[in-house]
């Protein structure tokens, strides 16, 4: 095969991988339909609507533990058969929770939902994208495909109350279940590639057949490959956890507005601009990332934090006409989980560890937002205003974003050591990239062998 046919191949499998990324992106925004279901799931199994949505705690905190696990499998197994399998058992309980008995059967269908939930949707969609786009706008390809959540949640909006009004609480589990379908499974078979770890576009095949050292498909190999990393990935699991605390705010600012005397007119006008914000926010959230480099980026996020949800909290509180233009940065210093995480969990351990470290980092993220939300709601129940939860949630936002950086550098240090080349946007410490650059010339050292990917372009930080 020629150089230009498998550079062909490899524009082709990228394309069609990045398209399935953004279809199970959308998958993520389920959650969405779900709300749907609640009175009249309530009215359907005979409970009160707190009995019935246990299922979504069960749900939730099923998928938050088993991130790290969907990590490793895919790791061993490849990206497209996690997404194929885990997006048909989601989509096979979806289906018994459409038709369950009693509400202990449909109790335990949400166990089998979150199980599917955590390899179906973001841990994959992330995976592909670091793992396919290892050129200088990676951040950006990141930040659209991210918005696919955005876009899922706005058809569930328009979409489902017709399907509620047809079908009820069967009609809407079975849609809930078809979408989990085709968004997952159908691009996961026709769309979704395994990218290549161990060489780049235009790579000779004879480079996949360098050493494999650290293997990810043995056991021994799978250990070796985060060997290290275990300091680095308890700080971004922690700063993700941080982050859900203050984007529990997207959850509950339908309650928080009117507590500020916001009438109901305009807080749902402020909901669909947060909302428009928030999609925007993504691909500019990652053109940034490929456009400044690390260091300054998070000089940007810091002040971007700053003037986010405290100065939002202090605008309401004060009844300053500023609100929109103060609404719409605390947007995009929400969706900084959704974009630069996985960047930075990227930058800091490489593309052939991203998946197992990106699941630690999802079950923190995820135990952050069920733990965050009943937070804010217990923060209104003794002050009587959500107030203190925003300036709170600010302060944890800002640990978690120094918290992520402080396990960028230990990672990068960690890969130096190793002697690995940078990914993009970073420069590992100073003589490594001489170093490094000197081995894969001659052909010779760790250096021409490194399994994130000796070929990836570096972009100045």
């Amino acid at each position: 095969m020629s150089t230009t046919q498998l550079s062909a191949k490899y524009r082709r499998d990228r394309a069609t991988s990045t398209v399935a990324a953004f279809g199970a992106v959308m998958t993520s925004s389920a959650p969405v339909a779900m709300g749907f279901t609640a009175i009249p799931g309530a009215e359907h199994f005979g409970v009160t609507t707190a009995q019935y949505l246990i299922y979504f705690t069960l749900f939730l905190v099923t998928a938050a533990l088993t991130f790290s696990v969907m990590g490793r499998l895919i790791t061993r197994f490849g990206v497209r058969a996690v997404l194929i399998s885990t997006g048909t058992l989601a989509s096979l309980a979806g289906v018994g929770m459409a038709f369950s008995p009693n509400i202990y059967v449909f109790y335990l269908f949400a166990f089998v939902l979150g199980l599917g939930a955590a390899g179906n949707n973001l841990l994959p969609a992330k995976t592909l994208v670091v793992g396919w786009h290892v050129h200088k706008r990676r951040g950006t390809v990141l930040g659209f495909v991210a918005t696919g959540g955005a876009t899922g949640g706005l058809l569930i909006g328009l979409i489902f109350p017709s399907v509620m009004a047809a079908g009820g609480f069967v009609g809407g589990w079975l849609a809930i279940a078809a979408m989990a379908f085709v968004c997952s499974v159908v691009t996961g078979i026709f769309l979704a590639k395994n990218p290549p770890i161990d060489h780049e576009e235009g790579a000779g095949d004879e480079a996949a057949g360098e050493e494999e050292a650290v293997h990810p498909a043995t056991k021994n190999g799978r250990k070796a490959l985060i060997k290290g990393f275990g300091f680095t990935i308890v700080l971004l699991a922690i700063g993700s956890f941080l982050f859900s605390l203050e984007g529990a705010f997207g959850s509950v600012q339908a309650a928080v507005y009117p507590t500020f005397g916001i009438d109901l007119s305009t807080a749902g006008l402020m909901i669909a601009f947060y909302s428009v914000c928030g999609i925007v926010a993504k691909p500019l959230l990652g053109i940034m990332h490929d456009k400044l480099g690390m260091k300054p980026l998070f000089v940007a996020l810091t002040v971007l934090f700053i003037l986010g949800m405290p100065a939002l909290a202090l605008t309401m509180q004060m009844g300053w006409n500023l609100m929109f233009p103060i609404l719409a940065i605390s947007a995009i210093s929400l969706s900084i989980p959704g974009v630069i995480i996985p960047l930075v969990a990227v930058n800091a351990a490489g593309r052939a560890r991203f998946a197992t470290i990106y699941g630690f980092m999802l079950t923190g993220s995820y135990i952050g937002t069920g733990i965050g939300v009943p937070l804010w709601g217990l923060v209104y129940d003794i002050t009587g205003a959500f107030t203190l939860a925003m300036y709170v949630g600010g302060a944890a936002g800002l640990i978690g974003l120094a918290l992520a950086y402080i396990g960028l550098q230990r990672g990068i240090k960690t890969r130096a050591a190793m002697n690995e080349s940078s990914t993009t946007g970073i420069f590992l410490p100073d003589g490594t990239e001489a170093s490094t650059a000197e081995r894969n010339a001659a052909g010779t050292g760790a250096g021409a062998r490194d399994t994130t990917g000796a070929a990836e372009e570096v972009a100045s930080s």
